[in-house]
């Protein structure tokens, strides 16, 4: 009888757990009205495609030096100088004391982010109003932000100012779109949640104190400063997210006071993860889109988000055109971010790039503004594809990044009826040949534009399109694998541009599965005609692996359940690829195939960067 009690309560325990676990993960945890709203909510943030990202705080007067002094202090050439208490390991009140003399809003400072953002074509705009050190750009009226025995007080504006209040009316004076960062992480209130060994909390801290402390923040944000249109929070992880941070009760009270507004997916763990209205890629950009969901790529002009006087790593406007484009025609944003000086100016360098990206826009932005992603699952590398609905027909935007040299661009997989093409904005024909499945596109010498030209081309009906996203084997038999045609399942990976490959590799649950095809003798479609059944290949992986990196690598055919097993070891670093041969494996069909990779075992300072697979012939 003892036995069975023990056994009802271990499965009601258990149960419970589970039910508070589900409960933290739930998107909107319950709150009326969000997800049913969604569509609507979010449908301008899909049409906007480009945001500007504000990082400014006492950190900027820092610039990335410690102390403070860009002649006596120590440089740290880290990327994220709004990192630097923890780069420099500072306590407070000496970080405070030492940044904040140096921090100096000018009057006028936000009126010129404005200008910037309007001038470059951005749509809205996200200001970080408290970052990770804690301090707040708002005058928040919470007792602790007020008055308190670590920092003294919160709150930096100048006096008789409030920089979010200045910021706010400067964007809506521009008609963009308002939007709030607030930092769950924070580096010195005694009750916040304990991510950084270096700053322990205070004696007896209540993590509950510390929720109630940042929703008043929040909610403060949103009812302080008129129309707000979204939330962008920073950091959750696995041990602290989701109902941990009292999101119903926040989130409930923020929909009664912005029903409009849209929120990220940061309240909980996992830059992919599908809560919040959409998703936040840092610094990367997916290689593939994602049908019916929602995302945003946060990325910065130079390396850091904060100011930093010694990162003069600048975008030109050609490469903020191409990462737009890119992120565009996967269906996503593009939130730039632009570090303003102590003065609160934003540095020269990116108003440059900024100006001439929106006299891009201004000639080309109806094949941005309100598109949707590429229905095409691949195209030539130097090409990128939006689309929009017109009367019963769609227009196709080819995006082409760089002229080729023979002047052809083919689109595969096509199989609606191309009615025209052609440049632009210049009203000229574009010569092209429509066979099967396959369209052929004859440039004219001459590229319209230095950044980035378009063909429209207009199709009849909803794009149907031969979508087998897979290499082929080429005439020599080899079979190429590139990283940018892989899926991957089970979370603990993700796709990274420059160069492609699979990355963020830590759990061995996650499957990376790559397909591609095997022809048929005589066949040439691969460029050349295929001479001889599938047979024997050799299996080779490009890797990198940095110091105390690497494990064991399985890959797994679907031909005859082949396995095969290499150790990686270090190559270096992350970028430093060296190829791996992993063993024979036996191809006896031909068509469709499929290899799966997965970690058998991982090393504390991470898995591998995956690059390729290539199976070369052996016989």
């Amino acid at each position: 009888m003892k036995k069975l009690v023990l056994i009802v309560l271990f499965i009601q325990v258990f149960f419970s757990l589970k039910a508070q676990n589900d409960s933290q993960l739930q998107p909107y945890a319950g709150s009326p009205g969000w997800e049913e709203t969604k569509e609507e909510r979010t449908k301008w943030f899909k049409d906007a495609k480009f945001g500007m990202f504000i990082h400014y705080g006492l950190y900027a007067g820092a610039g990335g030096y410690w102390p403070p002094n860009t002649e006596t202090g120590k440089k740290y050439p880290q990327h994220y100088s709004e990192w630097i208490r923890n780069w420099a390991n500072v306590s407070e009140p000496e970080y405070g004391d030492a940044t904040k003399p140096l921090f100096t809003p000018e009057k006028g400072a936000t009126d010129q982010w404005a200008k910037v953002a309007k001038e470059a074509g951005m749509k809205y705009a996200v200001l970080t109003t408290k970052h990770h050190d804690g301090y707040t750009l708002f005058n928040s009226t919470a007792p602790y932000s007020v008055k308190n025995d670590i920092s003294r007080c919160t709150n930096i504006s100048p006096k008789g100012r409030d920089v979010v209040g200045e910021y706010s009316q400067s964007m809506r004076d521009q008609g963009i779109k308002v939007g709030y960062y607030y930092s769950l992480l924070d580096w010195q209130h005694p009750d916040a949640v304990p991510q950084s060994r270096r700053w322990p909390l205070g004696p007896n801290p209540d993590h509950s104190r510390y929720t109630a402390y940042m929703n008043d923040h929040i909610e403060q944000l949103f009812s302080k400063y008129g129309k707000a249109d979204l939330l962008w929070v920073d950091y959750s992880s696995a041990a602290y997210q989701g109902k941990v941070w009292n999101t119903r009760q926040l989130l409930d009270n923020l929909y009664q006071m912005q029903p409009e507004m849209v929120i990220n997916n940061r309240f909980w763990n996992g830059l992919e993860n599908d809560k919040g209205d959409y998703f936040t890629p840092e610094k990367y950009v997916p290689a593939t889109g994602y049908p019916n969901r929602v995302f945003e790529v946060c990325h910065t002009m130079n390396e850091s988000f904060g100011y930093s006087y010694h990162d003069n790593n600048w975008k030109t406007a050609k490469e903020v055109v191409h990462l737009l484009v890119d992120i565009v025609s996967k269906g996503g944003n593009l939130l730039l971010n632009v570090g303003p000086d102590p003065n609160g100016y934003i540095p020269q360098p990116s108003v440059d790039a900024l100006t001439l990206t929106g006299k891009w826009l201004k000639e080309y932005g109806d094949a941005i503004y309100g598109t949707t992603a590429s229905p095409f699952s691949k195209l030539p590398d130097n090409v990128r594809c939006t689309q929009k609905s017109q009367s019963g027909n769609t227009i196709l935007y080819l995006h082409v990044l760089e002229w080729p040299e023979n002047r052809t661009i083919e689109i595969a997989g096509l199989k609606n009826n191309v009615k025209n093409a052609s440049l632009f904005g210049k009203n000229k024909a574009i010569k092209f040949k429509q066979e099967k499945e396959k369209l052929t596109f004859s440039l004219p010498e001459e590229r319209p534009n230095q950044y980035n030209s378009i063909i429209v081309v207009t199709i009849e009906g909803k794009p149907d399109v031969e979508n087998i996203n897979m290499p082929v084997q080429k005439a020599d038999r080899s079979i190429f694998l590139s990283a940018d045609y892989a899926s991957i399942s089970g979370g603990g990976a993700r796709t990274e541009n420059q160069p492609v490959n699979i990355g963020y590799w830590s759990d061995v649950s996650t499957t990376v599965s790559i397909p591609f095809k095997v022809l048929t003798p005589g066949n040439s479609q691969a460029g050349g005609t295929v001479s001889q059944k599938p047979g024997k290949y050799k299996v080779i992986v490009d890797v990198a692996a940095a110091e105390g990196a690497g494990g064991v690598l399985r890959l797994i055919t679907d031909s005859g359940n082949t396995e095969l097993d290499v150790n990686v070891v270090s190559t270096g670093s992350w970028t430093t690829y060296k190829k791996r041969e992993m063993g024979m494996l036996t191809l006896s069909k031909v068509g469709n195939h499929i290899i799966q990779l997965k970690a058998l075992s991982i090393k504390e300072a991470g898995f591998i960067n995956l690059r390729s697979v290539e199976l070369i012939p052996i016989d």
